[in-house]
């Protein structure tokens, strides 16, 4: 089989010879390896390529139709391989890369979803801590949306002293969020 030629040994593959394609495989495995791990840089990657171009030969080798040489036409194969290869990986890191930045934004979305529980308990606690008259300025200020002319009038205190709860109540709980914020 040796001293055959491309073609001759093509028409021996056509007709299922093993040995025909033992023989295209041996003078051709070599250098299509070598221009796959030039391509890829990736030895086991050029293998899986050389692998599967030659059981391309193989699987079409009944409709293998060549119009240059049986080299330029191997070549042809390899290159559709890499370029096949070169889009499946871009797709993947395309994939990947979104998956990376949905997997992100759902963990920054949990996180900020426990830090604002946390501050949200915090605040609760500091707000239960005020001095009543304190609380209840404050949280018919901010639940009830009373102004300061109604929350004075329904306690009878002071626009003035309404304002002066209020900013104190504003002061601890600035001061509360500053102290978690910054633990």
């Amino acid at each position: 089989m040796k001293g055959l030629t491309d073609l001759a040994l093509l028409d021996l593959l056509k007709e299922d010879s093993d040995d025909a394609f033992n023989e295209i495989y041996a003078r051709y495995w070599d250098l299509v390896y070598a221009i796959a791990c030039k391509k890829l840089n990736n030895r086991d990657e050029a293998k899986d390529v050389v692998h599967d171009l030659f059981m391309l030969i193989w699987i079409k080798r009944h409709s293998i139709r060549i119009t240059t040489t049986f080299i330029g036409y191997i070549y042809i194969i390899l290159k559709n391989k890499l370029t096949d290869l070169n889009r499946r990986q871009t797709l993947r890191i395309k994939h990947d890369d979104e998956a990376v930045k949905t997997h992100s934004f759902a963990e920054n979305d949990v996180f900020e979803q426990l830090v604002s529980k946390d501050l949200a308990h915090q605040l609760q606690l500091e707000i239960q801590d005020m001095p009543i008259g304190m609380r209840q300025v404050f949280l018919m200020s901010r639940e009830e949306q009373l102004s300061v002319n109604e929350i004075a009038d329904k306690l009878s205190i002071s626009s003035q002293t309404v304002k002066n709860q209020i900013t104190s109540a504003l002061k601890r709980l600035r001061a509360k969020c500053d102290f978690i914020v910054h633990r």
